[in-house]
């Protein structure tokens, strides 16, 4: 039924100008960079996104609110998200036979909040988009939860509202800043920007980048000499006595990114063996950001 769905609304979409035919890897000719090539066309292999012509992604063309709600709730999976309620009042406005009509049911029913001022053709914003992305990525998991602050060189430009889940993107490494540090949070967020975070939003739901499903974990890094930072990993919802946290390894991945991976651990049968407590504690150098994901 879900394939069904997928070929009804991309086929609704190529007709309207929006996801058009698919093409071979970097054929895209206003495409230049390497790796943008390959995320869109990571994307492009999975049925996330199109180019909008045989040759062109138009990667500087600005998304719409309608294919942004599409893109989400496809990538991330939203629609297997566990809360599910009923669509709000407004939603019976939007004409049930648009080609993103049920994305957007999806999206109101799985937990991401979108008002009734909501407008399809609409252009979100960076911060706005990061905002529904990050909705739809806390009702997919118990993702590790990030208490780093992130120095943001144009801070102040984005909205209290959306301030969590920018600095949420940028520290699971869905969003990167820019080389001046800035996120450009009042720019309205390109077609590559979007599939760019987009590409990471589904490695973290898919490839296990977050919590298991049977534990919650925190972890907050703390600068305790001019060398190292301290990482404390906390688990969270214990289920009872014995089960705890473990530190499976550190791997420094470059020069600039340490990748710290734990497992939950169960108490042992029969009463005997080892048992960890509910926190693990990892010194990484200064120089390196931290990315904390579950086996």
């Amino acid at each position: 039924m879900r394939n069904k769905n997928r070929t009804r609304i991309l086929a609704a979409a190529a007709a309207a100008g929006l996801l058009l035919s698919a093409v071979p890897a970097y054929a895209f000719s206003d495409i230049t960079d390497s790796k943008q090539a390959a995320i869109v066309q990571s994307l492009q292999d999975k049925g996330l996104i199109q180019g909008v012509s045989a040759s062109k992604f138009a990667p500087n063309a600005k998304l719409t609110n309608a294919q942004a709600v599409q893109l989400i709730v496809d990538a991330i999976g939203l629609e297997t998200a566990k809360k599910k309620t009923d669509a709000p009042p407004w939603f019976l406005s939007v004409p049930q036979d648009a080609w993103y009509a049920g994305a957007l049911k999806t999206a109101l029913e799985r937990g991401v909040v979108i008002d009734g001022t909501w407008d399809a053709n609409g252009v979100p914003t960076r911060q706005q988009f990061a905002k529904l992305l990050y909705l739809g990525l806390l009702q997919k998991g118990n993702y590790a939860n990030v208490s780093k602050y992130t120095s943001i060189a144009d801070a102040k430009q984005i909205a209290a509202k959306n301030r969590v889940a920018v600095e949420y993107l940028l520290m699971t490494k869905v969003a990167a800043l820019d080389s001046k540090k800035n996120f450009r949070p009042t720019a309205a967020i390109t077609r590559m920007e979007a599939a760019e975070m987009i590409y990471h939003a589904e490695r973290m739901v898919n490839k296990s980048y977050a919590s298991s499903d049977k534990a919650t974990v925190t972890y907050k890094v703390e600068n305790v000499d001019p060398n190292f930072n301290k990482v404390t990993l906390t688990r969270g919802n214990l289920p009872g006595a014995g089960h705890g946290l473990k530190i499976r390894r550190i791997e420094f991945v470059s020069d600039t990114e340490a990748v710290i991976t734990y497992v939950p651990t169960s108490p042992p049968s029969g009463g005997s063996g080892t048992t960890y407590p509910a926190s693990a504690v990892a010194y990484v150098p200064v120089v390196y950001d931290i990315t904390v994901k579950a086996e």
